[in-house]
């Protein structure tokens, strides 16, 4: 919000496209939509081929957009009073997730939203325009304080109603929804090519660890041979107590410190000669969780420690670390991570039942090659989410700035 040179605070935003000038107007979410109805109690089923279900998870938590993935139908009456329509505004009312919003759009199909949701209609304004203001710090603030309970946190429709909204001319708010839209298209443009890319990695990865696809140089029969042989089991204890770094292995982060992931900075204890130090380029892997590929290789120069429940390993000497980090995260050597396993509920896969199975390896000089296309295509993509972080940061700027 600017100043004029009396210091009297303005209802203008700070970014501002030159040809526009005064004042917005600031009034409640409730003077410019209509409804804010609940959505219907109804569960769900699998998809019929034209009317779709949303509910609170089926909205992208980064894009605010409609997640197709798991498309589901309501399973009872449908009547044109849950459908969602256009210049519809869909808003999260309970549980961690309220706050949430979702706009529609005609190419999310027929649509029929849940009893979580609540539906707000915006009747004369761009309704892009007000969404965007849906995703401001000052949103979030807003959400954070009215939603507080003691129990589970949520916000009403008439609460809902309440929040303060700024208005403009609606040839500013067309230019403003217009510059913000490209940009989330470009957003999504760039999901794509990372979507894009990860299925080939996927792909060539299947296609060279079978052997269905080489490179014409190697022409030699691979051998077949085991995790065992391809590995080597270590357990080295922190008998000492030396204070390194204690770190955990996540599936989706590999090792990260442990209170990152515990939010707390005192994990380890007092105690930490039962921990296992792991060096630069050893692998490691939680046996009760490995059915879900969470084994990770450590690639800090610094030592550090981790529990001792894990699975410590690294490559045999005439193994390529590279090329066995692929094939240790292949959707291949999880499905038989799973066939391996032992346990009921949880699958556990401890290092002997792990050094049974069975891989066939090329020759190193194979290895390699097959390492470096995959790496290189690792980094394709590293450099393509990390342009996609610049895209999400200046929309976050923009938002900041062009609104109050």
């Amino acid at each position: 919000m600017a100043t004029n040179n009396n210091n009297k605070a303005l209802n203008v935003p700070h970014l501002r496209f030159p040809e526009f000038t005064g004042e917005w107007k600031k009034c409640k979410f409730g003077d410019i939509a209509t409804g804010f109805d609940y959505g219907m109690n109804a569960a769900a089923k699998p998809f019929d081929g034209e009317n779709k279900y949303i509910r609170i998870t089926d909205i992208d938590e980064v894009s605010s957009t409609y997640d197709d993935k798991d498309i589901v139908s309501p399973d009872g009456i449908l009547t044109d009073n849950y459908a969602v329509n256009d210049r519809d505004i869909l808003l999260a009312r309970t549980g961690a997730s309220t706050g949430k919003s979702y706009l529609y759009r005609k190419s999310d199909g027929k649509l029929y939203y849940a009893g979580f949701l609540i539906r707000a209609n915006i009747t004369e304004h761009n309704p892009y325009f007000v969404f965007s203001q849906l995703h401001t710090h000052r949103y979030w603030r807003w959400v954070s304080i009215m939603s507080a309970r003691s129990g589970q946190p949520g916000i009403n429709s008439q609460e809902y109603s309440s929040f303060p909204i700024f208005t403009t001319s609606l040839h500013e708010e067309n230019k403003i929804a217009s510059l913000l839209s490209r940009l989330d298209e470009r957003i999504a443009t760039q999901n794509k090519i990372i979507e894009d890319l990860e299925k080939l990695k996927s792909a060539l990865t299947d296609q060279l660890y079978s052997g269905q696809l080489r490179f014409h140089e190697f022409t030699d029969d691979w051998v077949v041979s085991t995790f065992g042989h391809l590995t080597e089991h270590f357990s080295h204890r922190n008998q000492d107590s030396k204070h390194y770094p204690v770190f955990s292995v996540t599936k989706n982060t590999g090792f990260i410190p442990q209170e990152e992931q515990f939010e707390s900075r005192e994990i380890a204890g007092d105690d930490i000669s039962s921990y296992k130090i792991i060096q630069q380029g050893e692998f490691a892997y939680n046996p009760a969780r490995i059915n879900v590929g969470s084994i990770a290789r450590y690639d800090n120069k610094a030592p550090c420690l981790i529990s001792s429940l894990y699975v410590c390993i690294k490559p045999a000497a005439d193994i390529d670390s590279d090329w066995l980090l692929y094939l240790l995260k292949s959707k291949r050597s999880i499905y038989y991570y799973n066939l391996y396993g032992e346990g009921g509920v949880r699958i556990y896969l401890f290092y002997p039942n792990f050094s049974r199975i069975k891989v066939k390896v090329p020759s190193i000089q194979e290895q390699r090659r097959i390492a470096t296309l995959l790496e290189s295509i690792t980094a394709k993509i590293q450099q393509e989410k990390k342009l996609k972080g610049l895209y999400i940061t200046q929309k976050q700027f923009l938002l900041q700035r062009m609104f109050i």
